[in-house]
């Protein structure tokens, strides 16, 4: 593969690692800054707004990382 597609795996690998990154930080949030509630578990627990962000853009970052290994492998294989 082109120096360019060896480019192109590093940069999404990246990515995929700083949404990761993204993700934790707003699913860590303290209370005060997680936003407005949506469903309150009970009176401890309770899905706020970045729990709900937080969890989509880690899922984001996983799926970044898993595309740019199997464009990784794929640059190894052929």
């Amino acid at each position: 593969m082109s120096r360019r597609g060896n480019w192109g795996v590093t940069a999404i690998s990246a990515a995929g690692v700083l949404f990761i990154l993204l993700g934790l930080t707003a699913v860590a949030l303290p209370a005060p800054q997680e936003g407005v509630e949506l469903l309150e578990l009970d009176s401890q627990h309770a899905i706020n707004v970045m729990d709900i962000a937080g969890s989509f853009v880690l899922g984001l970052g996983l799926a970044l990382t898993w595309i740019g290994s199997r464009l990784w492998n794929r640059t190894l294989q052929g």
